[in-house]
Parts: structure tokens; sequence; C-alpha cells
């Protein structure tokens, strides 16, 4: 089953700098586009995998990602649960 974690962003500016962050570190995550039923806010979100997660709040928490919130998506289609974390 299909699982990973989603960055949500209030702007498309933090979105990119969230991936430069990402990159500079070597850290894998994709920019796509965010699912209308989680918000409407940014168009853009970056996608990773689970085992990124402690990385991910630590590089918040440090104030290099300026996030709006964290999903977590399992499955796919409308089978898909997601969960705010």
């Amino acid at each position: 089953m299909d699982k990973y974690l989603l960055i949500t962003f209030n702007s498309t500016n933090f979105a990119m700098q969230a991936e430069s962050v990402l990159k500079e570190l070597d850290i894998d995550g994709q920019i796509v586009p965010t699912p209308r039923e989680i918000t409407l806010s940014c168009g853009l979100s970056i996608r990773t995998s689970m085992e990124n997660l402690e990385k991910v709040q630590n590089l918040i928490k440090l104030g290099k990602i300026t996030n709006k919130s964290l999903y977590v998506f399992e499955g796919v289609g409308k089978d898909r649960a997601i969960k705010e974390i």
C-alpha cells in the first residue's frame, strides 16, 4: 500500500524554498499539486517518503521550512486515508 508524507504551505514561495532546503540536504521530495480535499490556500505541496518524517519535523522546528501542515496519505484513489499530523 502506498504511504507517504505531504507537506503543505501557505504560499508557492514557501514551497519552493522548502524544496531547495530538501535538495540541499539530499532529502527526496517532489513538488506536487495540493489535493483540494486538504486545502485551497496554496496549489503546491511537497511529497516525500515517511522515512523523512523526523527530518522534516526537525527542519520545521529549526525554521528551515515554513509549512502550513503535514499529512500522511495511505492508499490510492477513493480508498486513500488522509491524516493530519
